[in-house]
């Protein structure tokens, strides 16, 4: 199939990657580990306003949030948080907790838009997106959200693995190390 110039709002989605308090907010994992959070925070706005227009337009938005904790994690998982000293409890977005809650800022999921819950880098660990972007008959995903490098780079190479074509637009994701997030922006344009 040849890539197509441009694709109708019916076959494109939205997704909304792990925008959450202990990513985002001041008050969260990252931020009082003295992380800047100003530029995620910034970016925040950029995704409602994607949001919002892929709402007008007929576009499919899907939420996606990670959670951790003992029950969840898998061994490497495990070990890394043992390399940090960290213990099973000490984890970022742990499940149940307000630093696993989407980003209050955040424009919140409508009825018929999902939210699915992964455990993970890759939001397509989750077998029901594809499942369910493709029963919806979409080609496209501008994957946004946080952080550049690690969850939104994962998301965006697996899509195009599993045969969507992946737009990711800078203004719409970010790190609390900027410099590290534009390196990964340009490992994913290439």
């Amino acid at each position: 199939m040849r890539p197509p110039h441009s694709l109708p709002p019916s076959e494109t989605a939205v997704l909304v990657v792990d925008v959450q308090n202990d990513f985002v907010d001041s008050e969260g994992r990252g931020g009082l580990d003295g992380g800047d959070m100003r530029p995620l925070q910034e970016a925040v706005g950029a995704i409602n306003r994607l949001i919002e227009e892929a709402r007008e337009s007929g576009a499919h938005v899907f939420y996606i949030t990670v959670e951790h904790g003992p029950q969840v994690d898998n061994v490497p998982y495990q070990a890394r948080y043992e390399r940090r000293g960290m213990t099973p409890d000490d984890t970022i977005c742990q499940t149940g907790t307000w630093g696993a809650e989407m980003y209050a800022e955040l424009l919140k999921p409508r009825p018929g838009e999902p939210h699915l819950v992964k455990h993970g880098y890759d939001a397509f660990e989750v077998p029901e997106l594809a499942e369910e972007l493709r029963r919806r008959g979409v080609r496209s995903v501008v994957v946004t959200g946080v952080v550049t490098e690690l969850c939104v780079r994962a998301t965006t190479m697996s899509a195009f693995e599993k045969g969507f074509f992946p737009i990711v637009p800078r203004e719409s994701t970010a790190s609390d190390e900027p410099e590290v997030a534009q390196e990964a922006l340009v490992s994913i344009e290439r």
